[in-house]
This record gives C-alpha cells, sequence and structure tokens, in this order.
C-alpha cells in the first residue's frame, strides 16, 4: 500500500535530476536561461555562475518541499483508505455476529470510526497513537508539523526540520505497515 508513497519519491528524483542537468546546461552556456525560459531571462548578471546556481538551490527547495506535500498526500490518503477499509470491516462484522440484537443497533455505524472523522492529519495521528509505536508515533507528529509549516505558512510553526525525504518516506512507510 506504498504505491503513492513510492511516486512520490519517483516524481521528487525525476524532477531533482532535471534541475540539476537544466542547471548544468545553463552553467555551461547562457542560451538555456532563455531555452528553459527561467524567470531571472533578462536579468543583467552580476555574477553568472553564481546567480544561475542561487536560482536552481531555490528551485531545489522549492521541488523539495512540493515532494514533500506529495508524500504526505499520498500518505494521508492510503491511511483514510486503510481506516476505511477497517471501518467497513468492523462494522460487517458487527452486523454478522449481533444483528438486530445489539443494543444499539441503529446506532452502529456511529462506534465505527472512519474517514469523515478524520478531516487532518492531526485526527490521524491520535487515531494512530495506540496503534503504532511511540518512536514512530513522535517522528509521526514531527512530519506532520512540517507538512503544516509547508501547506499552511512557515510563519505559524516553528522551524521543523526533517533529516530528508527518503527518512521521511521510510518512516511513513514502517507505519504503514504497522497499522
Amino acid at each position: 500500500m506504498t504505491e503513492k508513497l513510492d511516486i512520490a519519491i519517483a516524481n521528487y528524483k525525476v524532477i531533482n535530476a532535471i534541475a540539476k542537468k537544466a542547471q548544468a546546461l545553463t552553467l555551461q552556456d547562457k542560451k538555456y536561461v532563455s531555452e528553459f525560459n527561467l524567470p531571472i531571462l533578462g536579468k543583467r548578471f552580476t555574477d553568472y555562475k553564481n546567480d544561475i546556481n542561487t536560482y536552481f538551490d531555490n528551485l531545489t527547495d522549492i521541488v523539495l518541499e512540493y515532494a514533500y506535500l506529495e508524500l504526505f498526500a499520498g500518505f494521508e490518503a492510503t491511511v483514510i483508505e486503510k481506516i476505511r477499509l477497517a471501518s467497513g470491516e468492523i462494522i460487517k462484522v458487527s452486523k454478522e455476529n449481533y444483528g438486530n440484537h445489539f443494543p444499539f443497533v441503529g446506532y452502529q455505524d456511529r462506534f465505527v470510526k472512519n474517514e469523515n472523522d478524520l478531516g487532518s492529519l492531526n485526527k490521524i495521528l491520535d487515531l494512530l497513537e495506540n496503534k503504532i509505536s511511540p518512536e514512530l508515533h513522535s517522528e509521526l507528529k514531527t512530519i506532520v508539523k512540517y507538512r503544516d509549516k509547508l501547506a499552511h505558512g512557515k510563519r505559524f510553526h516553528e522551524d521543523v526540520i526533517l533529516s530528508s525525504i527518503e527518512d521521511t518516506y521510510s518512516v511513513m512507510k514502517k507505519i504503514l505497515e504497522e497499522i
């Protein structure tokens, strides 16, 4: 169930490789500034190589942020899908075993968490707290804070730093294996 995570990492690697190749070509020949339609087109360069490197360093940071957001979205969608499947199974077992004899038959569905109850990663975090190891839960809390920082604006959160996108992928994969 890590297909969405795998795609996010693959997309990041491809776009990052393209950016590095574009950077190398642009450093070799200024014509690539216009060929790639870089937003620095028409700018008077004071230090051509430094300006190009600065542009691509900033671009790489942006690509990484988008990759994290794609990775988080894939993780969230996968967790919600797992919850949907588990919720359906719980309701099915409840109805099969208790049928109309269950004291709260009209309310069975309300006793089961489903994707409608989980409108945010923080709610998912709360739900997973007792399901995953404390170490993974702590790492997931940091990941959620970083995602919130990216999605809602850097001004709302302290500096949250993740070690790498590959490490984040690994943590998410372990969590999906545990749930």
